[in-house]
């Protein structure tokens, strides 16, 4: 197996050599929005899967090379982009299509785009190649919130990782029903400086104690630095691997030595390794451990 400096070096890799290993779509939602998406299938026959919720204002660029990663570890992934975001710019109305743009929506605007992840999920759970009841979400910031939202009216999800979440985002408020999560497998990432995600981070896993529903001592990743969302995959060398991992174990039942990296990888630092305490903090570049 292929050390862990290996892979997270890779990340900085193009992806010319897997653009045939992809595909763009438009799905339709429930309100006529056409949301854009981006397939990345797995090679295993009924392939676990993940949808990859951008943020606020972003679009599902923000993951960067992250969906090739998991699909270079036999995970299958759809990323969105929101309705108003990206390339999801337009809706079919009576008298023609009509223009969205995020920048012009209302609080009322954002609770809508849960039709956008129904659709993503209705699309993944028609995949004959996709195990349905192997599905995760990765959530960044707005994208995070949403996630829950949907968990909650959506008990057979697999898993979900959070980015930064806030305990309100646009009128997306999660705190109240987030113990209704139960013992779902889940990993709360947030930078320490990035003060407002990170303390909404540690109540979340606060209220998950409360209530006995935490399945164990990692599920909050604190991250040095200031870094929101998805970002911090791009920033903190050693995040993307500790993902990965613990994703292949959730969905896939296995304990691999290091994931798979993306080849070929050129040298890179070594692994810090976390301390023992809680939140497991992963380093910043040039930034010491608070």
């Amino acid at each position: 197996m292929k050390p862990l400096t290996l892979l997270v070096a890779a990340l900085v890799l193009t992806s010319m050599s897997y653009a045939d290993k992809s595909r763009v779509m438009r799905l339709q939602t429930a309100d006529d929005v056409g949301v854009t998406a981006a397939y990345y299938p797995s090679s295993l026959p009924q392939a676990p899967a993940v949808l990859l919720l951008h943020d606020f204002g972003k679009d599902r660029d923000e993951w960067g090379a992250f969906p090739l990663l998991l699909q270079h570890n036999d995970i299958a992934v759809l990323a969105i982009d929101f309705r108003g975001h990206g390339e999801s710019i337009r809706r079919l109305t009576a008298n023609g299509p009509q223009r969205m743009d995020y920048r012009q929506f209302a609080e009322r605007d954002f609770p809508s785009m849960l039709l956008d992840i129904n659709a993503a999920m209705d699309w993944l759970e028609e995949q004959s190649v996709i195990d349905k009841k192997r599905i995760a979400i990765l959530g960044s910031g707005l994208g995070a919130n949403l996630a829950v939202q949907y968990a909650l009216e959506h008990d057979a999800l697999a898993a979900m990782i959070l980015f930064s979440p806030g305990l309100s985002y646009k009128d997306i408020r999660i705190d109240e029903s987030f113990p209704k999560l139960r013992r779902m497998p889940l990993r709360l990432v947030a930078s320490v400086e990035d003060s407002l995600a990170f303390e909404s981070a540690r109540r979340l896993l606060e209220l998950r104690r409360q209530n006995g529903h935490a399945r164990d001592f990692k599920e909050l990743i604190g991250c040095t630095g200031s870094t929101h969302g998805a970002e911090q995959l791009k920033v903190v060398k050693e995040l993307p691997a500790v993902l990965i991992r613990w994703l292949r174990q959730v969905l896939l039942n296995d304990e691999p030595e290091e994931p798979a990296p993306l080849p070929p990888p050129p040298p890179s630092p070594t692994l810090t390794n976390a301390p023992p305490s809680q939140p497991t903090r992963y380093r910043h570049p040039n930034r010491p451990l608070p």
